[in-house]
């Protein structure tokens, strides 16, 4: 199934009247990024003042990454910062990694990285980031969210292409790729290893569940869609978006294993994703694999899902033209144990690599990201070092472009399913995207 390219969206103002925006007193002001990055957040900004230090007897150069962004609890909860990076093919050179707080403290990086920047920045910031940032700096687009949820990271549009060296995002083709999971087919030894029962059907006495504390999306009306399942199936809903919780401290451990216990004596779980842009798979369908539920998506087309996700294990709604079809093909598999078992000859196939949500967020800083990174900074240097002149070019990426937000479509050819999309003028209940 392929969805037509006039289906695609363009939820983003093209934000023309950024010359203007500077001189607004509601605006960030200049002289400090990281403390007017979380507008609106309980919890504000913390600015590291302190440089990383490069002093290191065993080594001869010193490649400094910096970090724009990291904001309310995400400037401690990452990675504690300063530090300095392990990247073990580097002998003779440290690599060192910080969090600042004004345009001026990029001058001396050689790498600056723009990750969990909450809003935008204005015309100003840019400037002056601009004015700071010499020939030889790479610049680096990072994020874990979609197009929708990254606004912050986007450049006024006079600077989209040539802002940005290189991504580090979920898209297969970004610079440097980040999934929230993957599917790993088995070599022929290891299929013979693998263990049965596949799963344990006895203990599934439940039909549906969906777990969810983002109730009100950017591009569809997800939790109207469960409301409205739950008038012609069971679904039972879990989260701030239902009236039942299962703990209180989603972070800890126990927890963690409470849920899953309890997921797993459902057949069925809903993996709506927020939004429905390509490669956009996260931990709700790589999770719900894990544990052995069948889960029952809406999110990026069909065939990219064939393309990244286990054959046979996951069910698309928009393969289906209502949401009474949907219905009947569900209960012939509660009610077929051979047909529901098919879902999980996947396992016998290959396996399954998933992050947990601390997991993928702190993946972000981790020295194997770091490292990718400097990798491809040593890359460009070498290569321009080779050609001998400064001019060798690099293609930028363009955040604006078909490789970012261009892959952002319909969430389904179906008619039922898109009627569920917000209209262009839709005015939102809240004024924080994550609610």
């Amino acid at each position: 199934m392929f969805y037509n390219p006039l289906l695609r969206l363009n939820p983003f103002p093209r934000r023309d009247n950024d010359d203007l925006i500077s001189s607004e007193s509601h605006m960030f002001p200049s002289s400090s990024l990281n403390e007017h990055f979380f507008r609106g957040s309980q919890t504000p900004c913390r600015t590291v003042t302190g440089r990383a230090s490069c002093s290191d007897k065993k080594t001869t150069n010193c490649i400094r990454i910096t970090v724009i962004g990291l904001c309310g609890g995400w400037s401690t909860a990452l990675r504690a910062l300063p530090v300095t990076v392990s990247c073990p093919k580097l002998k003779d050179t440290a690599v060192v990694l910080e969090h600042v707080g004004t345009p001026s403290s990029i001058t001396e990086s050689n790498i600056v990285l723009f990750s969990f920047v909450a809003d935008y920045m204005n015309m100003d910031v840019w400037r002056r980031l601009r004015k700071y940032r010499p020939s030889d700096q790479m610049w680096v687009f990072q994020t874990e969210e979609s197009p929708y949820y990254a606004i912050g990271l986007l450049p006024p549009w006079i600077f989209r292409n040539d802002s940005y060296d290189i991504s580090n995002t979920y898209r297969t083709n970004a610079d440097i790729y980040s999934p929230y999971g993957n599917y790993e087919p088995f070599r022929n030894e290891e299929a013979n290893q693998v263990n049965l029962p596949l799963v344990n059907l006895a203990n599934k006495t439940r039909f549906m569940i969906w777990i969810s504390s983002h109730c009100e999306t950017l591009q569809w009306d997800r939790t109207a869609f469960v409301k409205d399942l739950q008038k012609v199936m069971k679904v039972d809903i879990f989260g701030k978006c239902g009236n039942n919780s299962l703990c209180k401290n989603k972070w800890e451990q126990s927890c963690a294993q409470k849920v899953d216990d309890f997921v797993q004596t459902y057949k069925f779980s809903l993996a709506l994703e927020n939004c429905c842009c390509e490669d956009y798979i996260t931990e709700k369908l790589w999770h719900t694999l894990t544990i052995g539920v069948v889960p029952v998506v809406i999110g990026p087309h069909l065939n990219n899902y064939k393309k990244l996700v286990p054959p046979g294990s996951f069910i698309h709604i928009d393969q289906f033209e209502s949401v009474e079809n949907l219905k009947i093909y569900l209960e012939y598999l509660d009610q077929n144990d051979t047909a529901y078992l098919e879902y999980f000859q996947w396992k016998t196939k290959g396996t399954v690599h998933e992050h947990t949500i601390k997991e993928h967020y702190q993946n972000h800083l981790s020295d194997n990201i770091m490292c990718a990174i400097v990798d491809q900074y040593t890359e460009r240097r070498l290569k321009k070092n080779t050609t001998g002149t400064a001019s060798t070019h690099f293609e930028m990426f363009d955040p604006y472009g078909p490789e970012w937000k261009g892959t952002c479509y319909s969430c389904g050819e179906n008619q039922w399913i898109k009627n569920y999309e917000y209209p262009p003028n839709h005015k939102r209940k809240s004024k924080r995207i994550w609610n």
